[in-house]
């Protein structure tokens, strides 16, 4: 188990409360850009940073970040494409991150993380299970210990919602995702249409957005394109995909 497994699985060590306070000054070295290759985007990072930049989402998907299926969610990723052999973050110029004011949140929240607790939900595409947004702070090899804030006001500072209501529905779907396309995996699904699956849901999660409407509705919208998706797949094998591999 590495260093960050080993930090992940014990969490409940590093839980911070909302209130709770914990000391970090950024000296803006650049260095939490360099060899990094864990900085995975959601639909809202994303973006983000394409409307930063003045691009579309797909032209920002294309130019900065490499996609893959998850080996564990089976579901599309989105990571940003680490550059050189510092590996470092396409987006950082000198020492400075070239979409500072839009930057990814787990870039803008550190030295914070967040984890979500909620059971995973193998029904459908929607649950009214809760669930909860944690706050950890991450091992520190950078910067200063001079300043203190609290987790509330450093969300604050870089207008990261406390109750992030988007945040929350993206775990949810992805947990979602992750359990209906491991079914149809087991069910023996085709790699052609298991790839149609994986191609228009990568397409609803990153590329549907126009940069100059409202990024909520949007992806709203999306997650009913994402369960029309499964809807058809039911209506066309009522019985379970059984094998469709010739």
């Amino acid at each position: 188990m590495s260093s960050r497994e080993e930090f992940l699985s014990n969490f409940q060590d590093h839980l911070l409360g909302i209130d709770d306070t914990f000391q970090f000054k950024c000296l803006e070295c650049g260095k939490c850009c360099r060899h990094r290759e864990d900085l995975l985007l959601n639909s809202r990072d994303l973006f983000n940073v394409a409307k930063k930049l003045g691009i579309s989402t797909e032209q920002a998907l294309e130019q900065y970040c490499e996609t893959y299926i998850g080996r564990d969610s089976k579901v599309p990723v989105a990571r940003l494409k680490p550059q050189g052999a510092g590996r470092v973050c396409p987006l950082l110029k000198g020492s400075k991150c070239s979409v500072h004011d839009s930057k990814p949140t787990i870039c803008a929240a550190f030295p914070l993380g967040r984890i979500i607790e909620g059971e995973e939900i193998s029904d459908g595409l929607q649950s009214d299970k809760p669930m909860k947004l944690q706050y950890i702070l991450n091992p520190i090899s950078c910067g200063r210990r001079k300043h203190k804030h609290t987790v509330r006001s450093w969300l604050e500072k870089f207008n990261i919602p406390i109750d992030d209501e988007f945040y929350i529905l993206w775990s949810q779907l992805i947990l979602t995702l992750s359990s209906a396309v491991r079914e149809y995996e087991e069910q023996g699904m085709s790699d052609a249409l298991l790839g149609l699956l994986w191609q228009n849901i990568g397409s609803a999660l990153y590329v549907a957005y126009d940069t100059e409407a409202d990024f909520m509705q949007q992806f709203m919208k999306n997650c009913t394109t994402i369960q029309g998706l499964f809807s058809i797949l039911k209506e066309q094998f009522p019985n379970g995909i059984k094998s469709t591999k010739t």
